[in-house]
């Protein structure tokens, strides 16, 4: 498949559910937002509220244990102060640092939604391990990895997404799956 026609095929299936998880965090209160974010919980197509496939893998008990030391953080640098994306990117990956086995996407995937709920959003394309294989593939492999990239290193077709939408691409994109688990 084309990149222009993954990008076609993106915005009108795989994008659906990212803007279902925003809209689910922007109607929460905050401190619901950031539980239900640390522990990783998005609605799903049936409805219900489950565990994300990310944060499954991490499991609860280590997600709990990442809400724990949020929560502390968060009574030195709070959250409802954040005024951009990455101010909540920088807390979550202090949590991430501080708590065995929680990993990058685990940081990004909490500052995602916490920002959602605080109407912030990343500037540019943040990369974990999912996305590498979308960026190496939209890139030719023509990149020094960084933790995040400008939107403007990517095709122009891809720019015409939102930072967090091109890393939700990537990452499906980057796995050829048909699946949003990403």
């Amino acid at each position: 498949m084309t990149l222009n026609k993954a990008i076609k095929k993106y915005k009108t299936v795989e994008c659906v559910h990212l803007k279902e998880i925003e809209k689910y965090y922007k109607n929460l209160d905050l401190s619901d937002a950031i539980s239900q974010a640390t522990l990783g919980q998005s609605p799903k197509f049936n409805g219900k509220i489950n565990m994300d496939s990310h944060q499954r893998r991490v499991g609860t008990k280590v997600c709990r244990t990442g809400l724990d030391e949020l929560l502390r953080i968060d009574k030195i640098h709070p959250i409802a102060k954040c005024k951009s994306f990455e101010d909540v990117f920088k807390i979550t990956e202090q949590v991430r640092k501080n708590t065995f086995r929680l990993g990058a996407l685990w940081s990004y995937d909490t500052a995602l939604r916490i920002g959602f709920n605080l109407g912030v959003y990343p500037k540019e394309v943040y990369v974990q391990a999912g996305v590498i294989k979308g960026v190496n593939k939209a890139l030719k492999g023509k990149i020094q990895m960084k933790r995040s990239l400008p939107l403007t290193t990517f095709p122009k077709v891809i720019q015409q997404l939102k930072p967090h939408e091109a890393e939700n691409f990537l990452c499906i994109w980057g796995k050829n799956n048909r699946k949003n688990n990403c």
